[in-house]
């Protein structure tokens, strides 16, 4: 049985994670050398003493030290090994979903699966400034998001009771929270599950665009290998806004449910005598059970279709592809990844993976119409507009699923989700407790990224969207509309200029100066280095009370994304992802925090780890 919660402890702070009480952090602090990255392995110079030391006192956390630059030491030597090694040991096919490995497994997808690297190509980072405000106290509106758990009734009670691994909230260039919990960091990539679709659909919004496709095409326009499948006859809107006829289980605890065939074509799954030989192998056998372009129903092939059609109109790997025409255009600091099959074949509806910032840069764009802080334009206000808009009758087709009465108003357009009747918000939705929150009305992007051991919980999904709406709404704005910036000429794409701007209501980040209401502290903000990657700020505020069991026992939950829960997770539908040839990439332009009472480095049976705060030292 898994936990409620394995972060039993601080969410903020540099402490083990053992205690609530900020003191004993403080008082660990003396009896620990710093830990700076959990990558590097650390040298314990006299093999003698640490043994001794750890012979007098076995119920201390390990001594850990760090080399000097250049120090060499034997292979033999234990103590180079890094911690991290015996976690990755353990992990396979059938255990990198175990709860006790999961929250590591979804960081270092590219260590257990082949993945393709989604370049940031050579431009220069979207910085951010940096806030250290604690949101904690803020209540949260469980009228309008019902569905979250009973005893949630602030920020914190979402934080500590929903496996989170990592959040940050930005607005205007300007991150006003941001916490990693081992063993998330700000340059390491976590698995984002469907959120991956929203970003698959936007590199299809790019190349449409650029004049490559149209949404009206026909899916067998492009490839021409699905003319014998069900999806003869649909359009790429179709897919895009999930409305095929094709017949697709996202069951994933149902025997014989398409999704996990899916799995097993691609390994994520142990695989049978009768399973795909890769993603486009299994697409070419789906069939059609109704009329495309009728009633809405969460699929995650139409996503891994949409990922094919990019590669066949470019000729192109589809990593390569996603970052030409969007990552490297947003400011992102590190590559991305997709998960890929033996064959090569990139699992796009759900094995995308990504730095928290760079996803929060990525928000940042839809936020902004399309086009980045300096004005580049990445995709067409029209495009942008059109997500929020959706079609005539998208909200009635909605109304008519059952994801319907999970959001009641919404509407699902491009494969983003709009979870209730506001025009303003939209969101990306993945199993495991991933969401990226945009809101264009105030500029606010929220990312939340977890390893929940259930699949989906709408629970979670009502208590993180009131999480978000209720910072969204505590930050004072000055209620400016900027205008849409105009394309750059290094706009490859010639119809940038053509596009109709799109008119979303902004707003400027916090005015520091002005008074902040009551709840959180609106902090100042500080310069973040590009290159230095460090600032000044201590640590975050305390820890919040203890965890309480998250669950939605009677709502429907919204069906997300991609991989095979835990065998005691709930039956609900998930989705996959995708990958590329990773790329080097410069270092992130997040502050990493100094130094503050060190972190043992956890290993597979270790205790729970806390939320650390950017501004202290890993």
């Amino acid at each position: 049985m898994t936990p409620p919660n394995r972060r039993i402890g601080a969410l903020s702070g540099n402490t083990k994670g053992i205690s609530a009480s900020k003191g004993t952090a403080a008082e660990a602090a003396p009896t620990q050398s710093s830990y700076v990255d959990s990558q590097q392995p650390p040298v314990t110079p006299d093999r003698g003493t640490a043994q001794s030391e750890a012979d007098g006192d076995a119920a201390s956390a390990l001594d850990i030290t760090l080399p000097h630059v250049g120090e060499l030491t034997s292979a033999s030597e234990d103590a180079i090994v890094d911690p991290s090694e015996a976690v990755l040991e353990s992990i396979d096919l059938d255990t990198w979903k175990w709860p006790e490995f999961f929250a590591f497994a979804l960081t270092r997808m590219q260590e257990i699966f082949p993945t393709g690297g989604i370049p940031r190509g050579i431009g220069p980072v979207r910085e951010f400034l940096t806030e250290d405000n604690d949101f904690r106290p803020l209540a949260i509106d469980r009228e309008k998001w019902p569905a979250a758990d009973e005893d949630w009734t602030t920020v914190g009670d979402v934080l500590a009771n929903t496996h989170t691994d990592a959040w940050l909230v930005t607005r205007n260039g300007v991150a006003l929270a941001e916490e990693y919990a081992w063993p998330m960091k700000p340059a390491r990539q976590h698995m984002l599950f469907s959120v991956s679709k929203s970003i698959v659909a936007t590199v299809i919004g790019a190349l449409a665009d650029a004049g490559l496709l149209r949404p009206t095409d026909l899916v067998t326009t492009h490839v021409p290998a699905l003319a014998k499948s069900g999806y003869a006859g649909a359009t790429i809107r179709d897919l895009l806004d999930m409305r095929s006829g094709i017949k697709f289980s996202e069951e994933y605890l149902e025997k014989g449910s398409e999704i996990r065939a899916l799995f097993e074509a691609v390994d994520f799954a142990p695989r049978s005598a009768t399973s795909a030989k890769g993603i486009k192998n299994f697409l070419t056998g789906l069939t059609a059970d109704r009329e495309h372009g009728s009633a809405f129903v969460y699929r995650s092939c139409e996503t891994d279709v949409l990922a094919w059609i990019a590669e066949a109109v470019t000729g192109q790997p589809f990593s390569i592809v996603a970052s030409e025409y969007v990552w490297s255009r947003i400011g992102a600091a590190h590559a991305a990844q997709v998960c890929q099959d033996r064959w090569g074949g990139s699992i796009a509806d759900g094995a995308i993976s990504a730095t928290l910032r760079d996803l929060a840069r990525f928000g940042e764009m839809i936020a902004r119409g399309g086009t980045t802080e300096n004005g580049e334009r990445v995709l067409s206000a029209e495009w942008v507009d059109d997500i929020f808009t959706g079609a005539e009758d998208s909200a009635k087709i909605f109304a008519a699923s059952p994801s319907g009465r999970s959001y009641p108003g919404g509407m699902y357009r491009s494969q983003f989700w709009l979870p209730s009747a506001d025009r303003n918000v939209v969101i990306g939705i993945g199993i495991h407790g991933q969401m990226l929150y945009i809101d264009r009305a105030t500029q606010t992007v929220g990312i939340k990224l977890s390893s929940d051991p259930e699949p989906v919980s709408l629970a979670a999904q009502h208590g993180t969207l009131a999480m978000f709406e209720a910072i969204a709404e505590a930050v004072p704005t000055t209620g400016q509309t900027p205008a849409d910036p105009a394309p750059t000429e290094a706009d490859p794409r010639g119809d940038a200029s053509s596009a109709p701007s799109a008119a979303p209501t902004t707003a400027a980040h916090a005015d520091p100066t002005a008074a902040a209401p009551a709840g959180p502290n609106i902090g100042t903000p500080e310069t973040e280095g590009a290159e230095a990657l460090a600032t000044e700020a201590g640590p975050l505020a305390a820890a919040p009370a203890e965890a309480v069991q998250a669950a939605a026992t009677s709502v429907e939950s919204v069906p997300a994304d991609t991989l095979p829960a835990p065998a005691e997770a709930a039956p609900v539908s998930p989705a996959p992802a995708d990958p590329t040839p990773a790329a080097p990439v410069p270092p992130e332009s997040a502050a990493v925090p100094r130094a503050a009472a060190p972190q043992a480095p956890p290993l597979p049976e270790g205790q729970a780890a806390p939320l650390i705060g950017q501004n202290t030292l890993y």
